[in-house]
């Protein structure tokens, strides 16, 4: 079998004989609806973000927002901005879905289409257009956001495939920028700030509100900032400090219970709470009657400036708007834009066949599926060991990525090469099972005719 010539341009022809058969254009119309969160717009923002949403109240609003439209939705928020992403709908009609949907006025977001949605996706993973030029956190986050949707079904394969190409021209635009060592964007913030806070006023008794990814890396800021005397309050302290148990021993864990029973006055608040609305406000004022700083990192806000008495700073995401764009005066930022417009171009150039033939895409599309779904009974496989079952999924799709690259005709042969042969630490057994099952996937997808020679 492993001799066997494999022809798979059959499918990529059986697609583009479908397209037009049902009259279907070249490519897919593709929206981009998107929000940068400024002073003016923040009200409108905290309406229509899914920051502070559980995974199952984001899925089913997507959805629900999907059939509204009566197209495939991707939705991507962050702390400084949320993007909706429509396939076959165009971005006015997007635009309107989304208000309607959120109960709000006709909503200012900047809309892409086509190629021009393309651009602003990749110029947003490459940090061009973050309150931190060249910030690293947003390309994770917007990983993460993909994979949510995969994981979820609320995207195609075929549609998955747009933002692989974006994925793919983040990382060339990051290379040629130096983007590959930036900070995180609101940690940077942050640090700076409160270097600023203590070299004005010394030591302080901190409390730092969550201890989560965001709450571990303030507490890291103040213990590096020689800060002893850290205050961590959290839903559950002692499953908390699990996160982070030589970091937890540093400091005095505390509940939600005792902390709203203010005892405690600390004069720096760091909060990272993630709620969907605010957790201070008029009718729950902060449990703190002393001056202080607050430092809300939340979003949504964690505080309404009602939830702070006239005694206390509250510095919120209008006063970090303002402080990020002071900070990116450190870069040539009309230098830098015009580079990577450059750069862009480029890509773009490179990328545009795949981006626009819709027949190749779904070849594609459907070559991925069909090694994910063999991952899944991989996974599953009583040959599969504890250390094979993370690395599956992912190595799925680097052997899809081979097959999709190779000239066609190829010899069966080269795949199995490439298979046997990976740099993934998989068991001799599971790394034989995979290599036989991909072997007879790819023939099944093969015509009869075009398979040449080679016997099983």
């Amino acid at each position: 079998m492993s001799e066997a010539l494999i022809d798979l341009a059959w499918l990529v022809e059986a697609y583009a004989q479908r397209a037009e058969h049902k009259g279907e254009t070249t490519s897919d119309l593709v929206a981009l609806a998107a929000l940068k969160f400024t002073s003016d717009n923040i009200d409108v923002a905290k309406k229509i973000t899914t920051e502070g949403m559980s995974e199952h109240d984001r899925a089913a609003y997507i959805r629900a927002l999907s059939e509204q439209c009566s197209a495939e939705i991707f939705e991507f928020s962050t702390c400084n901005r949320v993007l909706y992403v429509g396939f076959g709908i165009d971005a006015q009609t997007l635009s309107s879905h989304i208000s309607a949907s959120n109960g709000t006025e006709q909503i200012a977001f900047d809309l892409f289409e086509e190629t021009d949605a393309w651009r602003q996706l990749v110029k947003i993973c490459s940090g061009l257009d973050s309150f931190m030029m060249g910030e690293l956190q947003v390309m994770s986050q917007f990983r993460k956001s993909i994979n949510f949707h995969k994981e979820q079904e609320l995207i195609s394969h075929y549609n998955s495939g747009f933002f692989e190409h974006i994925i793919a021209a983040n990382r060339s635009i990051r290379k040629q920028l130096g983007f590959t060592s930036t900070t995180v964007s609101m940690l940077t913030l942050a640090t700076t700030a409160l270097d600023a806070l203590l070299e004005e006023n010394g030591p302080m008794n901190a409390a730092v509100l969550g201890f989560g990814e965001m709450g571990i890396k303030a507490v890291e800021a103040l213990i590096e900032a020689q800060q002893t005397d850290v205050l961590v309050v959290s839903r559950n302290p002692s499953q908390s400090a699990e996160r982070a148990p030589e970091l937890a021993q540093k400091c005095t864990m505390i509940s939600y219970e005792e902390w709203n029973k203010g005892q405690h006055q600390p004069d720096l608040i760091i909060s990272t709470i993630r709620n969907a609305s605010p957790t201070y406000n008029d009718q729950r004022p902060l449990p703190v009657q002393t001056p202080a700083t607050v430092m809300d990192f939340s979003w949504p806000p964690s505080f309404e400036a009602s939830g702070v008495s006239s005694q206390q700073v509250l510095m919120g995401m209008d006063h970090w708007i303002k402080v990020s764009r002071n900070l990116g005066k450190e870069w040539d930022y009309d230098s830098t834009i015009g580079k990577s417009e450059s750069m862009i171009n480029t890509i773009q150039a490179r990328y545009s066949d795949a981006l626009e033939n819709k027949a190749q895409g779904k070849f594609r599309a459907h070559v991925y599926q069909t090694m994910e779904g063999l991952a899944k009974t991989w996974e599953t496989s009583p040959l599969a060991t504890d250390g094979d079952v993370p690395q599956l999924g992912a190595f799925s799709r680097e052997i899809a990525t081979w097959i999709c690259h190779q000239p066609s005709p190829f010899h069966l042969s080269a795949l199995s090469t490439f298979v046997v042969n990976t740099e993934r630490t998989l068991s001799s057994a599971m790394l034989a099972h995979v290599d036989r099952e991909v072997k007879r996937s790819v023939l099944a997808m093969s015509k009869p005719n075009s398979v040449f020679g080679g016997a099983s």
